[in-house]
């Protein structure tokens, strides 16, 4: 596989004698006999087809050309290639060349299936016109549609029936060769009018590389890239050698979400260190409970085997913050903060207070912010804590490789065609996600949708705002906004949600604040020395600069800095749901949670009015959405 580079060119290599992707420049049975490259969409982050994504693959070629593709991809390694795209689309890959491609369309809620012109030309070469969406074009018009013309409907010499605007179709010359593929700019009706105007769209591709491989195995795949893999093995192990080393007064730990690449880097830290360090499973609350399930059968394993397991769990936090935050964004990620810097922060501190060494699954391919992030980091939210990739120049299909290699057992929702394992309501998840959410865990999408749907009716917004996945933004981004301005519905650009709010105004002795809600004199006394030393005075809470007026509405402050300090405090004492960020922050040990009321208390003694806690809380402090989406 060539350099990686995000959004430079991406390829692959492949065997042809072997008819299998390469991951180096060479295979360990032939050699570079028979190796060539094949140019694939960056990323380039390829990952393997199971079983389910095939038969998920047949249906949508079945639904769009009316034949089965099922005996074209029997036994043939199957690659998967994401696409930048408005949700979700891959590349389909096998025999050497790219097939076509699967989209999913966001205003139409549906998938959509396109051919490359070596699926185009393998496909009528097996059903000819027994498939759907082909068109004959006369031979004089050939060669101009080579030429980048557009194809007219005079030129056409007979049609599919089905073909409609906007479909997909190939383009075949009288003697029955397959020339080029396009877009059709007309239905069948018009095509066969012969109206004026464009009738077809042609695609550009510069090079045609079909190809009809043999069979393959994944045992095949692994023996053809077994030099390659290892080679990539041990880069990886000497980093993590290398790095414990550089920080052998902290202990090791591996963080294990149950998702593909955090196996990968746990089998590397086993092969590496034994079982002399700690595996961390951070549980949401919002895993799949299969997640859960599988993490739980992993512990039983290698506990016995000296391995040692700490579960930061997060209970129900989420669905308790959610009626304080409302739905999370993808600009407004506090469900992070709240589900896993809280809880690993606080399991953290409570094992490891002098800190810990912590292995991560995180890769470049994953986004353009992972991709400029460095392999080595200290994460700022989670202070004690030493962040290190050893897969972080891994794509997909060598994490799989490893997986395969070591025949480690992975989550099973991978074979059920899930590509990413994480929390089942993530924002930053595809519409395409959640239809699979639907199809395949219809109860948790029931559980979700239901909340979405209390949230919709209370900022009174119309019934796309869920199934359009708008809810998905803070503030709707430029594609969003296109797709509202397309569906002609009523989407705000911006939704708001301020629990508590406040009036600050500037008076001849400072700025008098004034609060929606009465301030409650026990909780301001749990949370004041956050801002200073407390002085009592019957109603009257004093604490550093600021008073405020217990049983009223009202604070006053001295200088605008202060008036929003106050604020601030308020907000955290009122809309605090317990995430433990900020205990983990406290360099004092000053703050815990309440176990009855699930907010923080502060322990007057402790506290030094350092106000750090308020520089991490997730209720004032969200702001960039990858913040915390990686421990």
């Amino acid at each position: 596989m060539g350099r990686p580079v995000f959004l430079g060119k991406s390829y692959i290599n492949w065997c042809e004698k072997c008819n299998v992707p390469l991951i180096g420049d060479s295979c360990a049975v032939h050699g570079k006999e028979g190796v060539f490259r094949l140019n694939i969409t960056p990323p380039g982050d390829l990952r393997f087809a199971f079983e389910k994504d095939i038969e998920f693959i047949r249906s949508a070629f079945m639904e769009h050309y009316g034949v089965d593709i099922g005996e074209i991809l029997e036994g043939k390694i199957v690659l998967l290639n994401k696409l930048p795209s408005e949700d979700d689309a891959y590349e389909i890959i096998f025999d050497g060349y790219v097939f076509g491609y699967i989209k999913y369309d966001p205003l139409e809620l549906k998938w959509h299936a396109g051919l490359k012109m070596e699926g185009a030309i393998a496909l009528w070469k097996r059903f000819g016109k027994e498939m759907k969406k082909w068109v004959v074009v006369d031979n004089g018009a050939v060669e101009p549609v080579k030429k980048n013309a557009n194809l007219l409907p005079v030129g056409i010499v007979e049609a599919e029936p089905s073909i409609r605007v906007g479909d997909e179709v190939i383009l075949v010359t009288e003697e029955g060769e397959v020339f080029a593929t396009g877009i059709a700019k007309k239905d069948y009706e018009a095509l066969m009018r012969k109206e004026r105007g464009t009738g077809v769209k042609p695609k550009r591709q510069k090079t045609v590389n079909y190809r009809e491989g043999k069979k393959a195995t994944v045992e095949d795949v692994l023996r053809a890239n077994s030099t390659a893999l290892e080679g990539k093995v041990v880069k990886s192990r000497e980093f993590m050698r290398r790095v414990a080393n550089k920080y052998s007064d902290l202990p090791k730990a591996v963080a294990f979400s149950g998702g593909k690449d955090s196996l990968a880097v746990l089998g590397l830290a086993l092969e590496e260190f034994g079982t002399d360090f700690t595996v961390f499973f951070n549980n949401t609350g919002i895993e799949f409970p299969e997640t859960v399930q599988y993490v739980e059968e992993l512990r039983k394993e290698l506990e016995p085997k000296g391995a040692k397991f700490i579960v930061a769990d997060a209970g129900d936090a989420f669905w308790r913050a959610l009626y304080v935050f409302s739905p999370p964004g993808r600009d407004y990620r506090w469900c992070c903060k709240v589900t896993k810097l809280g809880p690993i922060t606080m399991a953290i501190k409570e094992n490891y207070p002098k800190g810990v060494l912590m292995f991560v699954g995180q890769r470049k391919y994953e986004s353009i912010k992972r991709f400029k992030q460095p392999r080595v980091w200290r994460n700022k939210w989670v202070p004690n804590e030493i962040g290190a990739s050893p897969i972080f120049h891994w794509r997909a299909i060598e994490v799989w490789l490893y997986i395969f290699s070591r025949k480690l057992k992975y989550n099973p929702l991978y074979a059920r065609g899930f590509d990413r394992i994480g929390c089942f309501l993530c924002p930053s998840a595809s519409l395409a996600e959640f239809e699979r959410l639907r199809r395949e865990k219809p109860k948790l999408w029931e559980k979700w949708r239901k909340a979405l749907e209390y949230w919709r009716r209370r900022f009174d917004l119309s019934e796309e705002w869920v199934t359009y996945g708008f809810w998905r933004w803070k503030k709707l981004s430029k594609g969003e906004k296109a797709i509202v301005r397309k569906l002609e519905v009523n989407i705000p650009e911006e939704r708001s949600w301020e629990p508590v709010r406040v009036q600050i105004e500037e008076t001849d002795d400072g700025y008098e604040l004034t609060f929606n809600t009465v301030l409650n004199r026990k909780r301001l006394l749990e949370v004041a020395p956050i801002l200073g030393k407390v002085n009592v005075e019957g109603d009257a809470i004093k604490a550093g600069q600021v008073e405020f007026i217990g049983g009223t509405r009202t604070a006053k402050a001295p200088n605008e800095e202060e008036a929003w300090s106050a604020y601030y405090l308020i907000k955290r004492a009122y809309e605090c749901v317990g995430c433990g960020v900020c205990v983990g922050k406290c360099p004092e040990n000053a703050l815990s949670i309440d176990e009855r009321s699930k907010k923080i208390i502060v322990d007057w003694g402790s506290c030094t009015h350092c106000r750090e806690c308020m520089d991490v809380c997730p209720l004032l402090k969200i702001k960039n959405p990858e913040e915390g989406s990686q421990l």
